[in-house]
């Protein structure tokens, strides 16, 4: 991490009481990231334009998860022996650094390591760290992993990244043509993606394998463009919960579907083992059009 020349952070308490970091650019983009799950809940763009979906249903609570945002998915996706999606999402994380770095950007990076609650679930010694990075027309977030253990772990880990639309039959995802996929709605069946133009018209739930660096997520309705750009996270989920599943949710308005689309990037398929004393890291920038 580059060292700070200043620090236009503010912590402040969010929803729920819960701890919150606000990093303001001088652009005027701004970014708010919650210290529970290092969870960021808005992206801003300088004219007041918000970028994240964030659900008017979400619950506010320590140790729960934010409908919206960009959720962090670690160590587990989806179901299985963990709770849902990881624990990484409801933990409690502390904020290491915050402030303007010398490329222009405004940065914080939040910390997360083993604790006797996480070892009694998933018995590894870990450090993660997460790094928002902001610029007047983009949003950077990077996640590390380090075994800290006398073992190999595996894991899996995403950015569950909920982006704001404003009408969802108006929207396609571009740069996904040819790239083989595993469908979670027909039982993993898998196959590969004849579209050039992705388009969105029942509940969706895809997990695409070694996507290109770069995808394309085109808001008509909006007419703006929002650039995807990862390394090091192979995978993207690409998930709307349409009709029937939006009124199964607890936390989520009945209608919001119309007004989201999830392209989550990273390690899915293909769990990452990482040796005793090695680390990962995976990048995702959005840039918007």
């Amino acid at each position: 991490m580059k060292a700070m020349d200043s620090n236009p952070a503010c912590e402040f308490e969010g929803r729920g009481g819960l701890a919150a970091l606000r990093l303001q650019h001088p652009s005027g983009a701004a970014v708010e990231v919650y210290r529970n799950g290092a969870h960021v809940t808005s992206w801003v763009l300088p004219r007041g334009e918000e970028m994240l979906f964030l659900s008017s249903r979400s619950r506010w609570e320590e140790g729960k998860a934010i409908r919206g945002g960009i959720p962090l998915v670690f160590p587990q996706f989806g179901p299985g022996p963990l709770p849902q999606h990881g624990f990484a999402r409801t933990s409690l994380w502390s904020l290491a650094e915050a402030g303007l770095a010398r490329d222009g950007s405004v940065r914080a990076l939040f910390r997360l390591e083993d604790t006797d609650s996480t070892r009694a679930i998933w018995p590894h010694r870990f450090s993660a760290g997460l790094e928002v990075a902001l610029k007047e027309d983009s949003l950077s977030v990077s996640l590390e992993i380090v075994n800290r253990d006398e073992e190999p772990f595996s894991f899996q880990a995403a950015l569950h990244t909920y982006f704001r639309v404003e009408d969802i039959s108006a929207v396609t995802l571009e740069g996904l043509r040819g790239v083989e996929f595993v469908d979670s709605l027909r039982g993993g069946a898998r196959e590969a993606e004849e579209r050039e133009a992705i388009t969105f018209e029942c509940e969706t739930d895809r997990i695409y394998d070694n996507v290109p660096e770069t995808l394309r997520l085109v808001d008509a309705a909006r007419g703006r463009t929002l650039v995807i750009s990862s390394s090091g996270m192979r995978d993207a989920v690409v998930w709307n919960p349409w009709v029937e599943k939006s009124r199964r949710m607890e936390d989520f308005g009945d209608d919001e579907y119309t007004r989201m689309l999830c392209v989550e990037t990273g390690v899915v398929l293909q769990p990452v083992t990482l040796e005793p004393g090695a680390s990962c890291s995976g990048r995702s920038v959005f840039e918007a059009g």
